[in-house]
């Protein structure tokens, strides 16, 4: 089992193209524009893997503080923001240890599943922070997978991907408290298999809404970021928007 940081260290050099990462961008900047008022200046990305969110922000005008604890996928990040002519502010820090003053925020975004590696605890912590980091009439973003329509135990593949360097199946091991998510990966130039792990707790719409609550959010649910009706056992996606 690997520290979360470390599975996506691993994982970085295979990333966006897992990802297809320029049709994950276009995807981005066509719905995250669904979420930005005309008014809105700074964006803060928690959790930016390989810069898709940043860029899509970034592109629309924002100024963009983006933030993730792997190293290797910020270096992926960094090269993207080159590539696509954009100036993003990037942090090497843990969401738990996160911290930033003299700065305030229009749009926080988390997307891609980012706040499944946090724990219940300290998910509240930080959304109690990001409260004193937004402004008034500002909006946070989080997308997660919809654990509720997954099976509630066993093996559920994600998905799969093949090019002519890898194949890589991504997949979870459901347990009654937490997930573990799974990378088979086998090289064709050597044959070489390989397998990282790290842990994810899966939260529902409800553990939201009681966040929400203690950290004094009012909140929205989705199922997509088109701003889909949430139906619990049917949206893959859960989309949560709080605003104070």
């Amino acid at each position: 089992m690997l520290k979360n940081s470390e599975f996506f260290n691993q994982l970085a050099d295979d990333y966006d193209a897992m990802i297809d990462f320029e049709n994950s961008l276009k995807n981005k900047s066509r719905t995250l524009i669904n979420f930005i008022s005309p008014s809105d200046k700074y964006a803060l990305d928690l959790g930016c893997g390989t810069g898709a969110d940043s860029i899509a922000i970034s592109k629309v005008g924002l100024k963009v503080d983006a933030v993730d604890h792997s190293k290797g996928m910020l270096v992926e990040a960094i090269k993207n923001a080159k590539t696509f002519k954009t100036k993003i502010n990037f942090i090497h820090v843990g969401l738990s240890e996160f911290t930033i003053k003299n700065k305030s925020y229009d749009v926080i975004v988390s997307l891609g599943n980012t706040m499944a590696n946090l724990n219940r605890m300290d998910l509240g912590v930080l959304l109690k922070k990001l409260h004193n980091y937004l402004n008034k009439d500002g909006k946070i973003v989080i997308q997660i997978i919809n654990y509720v329509k997954l099976p509630s135990s066993g093996t559920y593949i994600l998905n799969t991907f093949e090019n002519d360097s890898v194949s890589i199946i991504r997949k979870y091991n459901i347990k009654a408290d937490r997930i573990d998510f799974i990378i088979d990966k086998i090289n064709k130039g050597n044959n070489k298999e390989s397998q990282i792990i790290t842990k994810l707790y899966p939260h529902s719409e409800d553990d939201f809404k009681q966040l929400a609550s203690e950290s004094e959010f009012r909140m929205e649910s989705y199922g997509n970021l088109n701003k889909s009706h949430f139906v619990a056992k049917e949206s893959p996606n859960l989309v949560v928007v709080l605003r104070k």
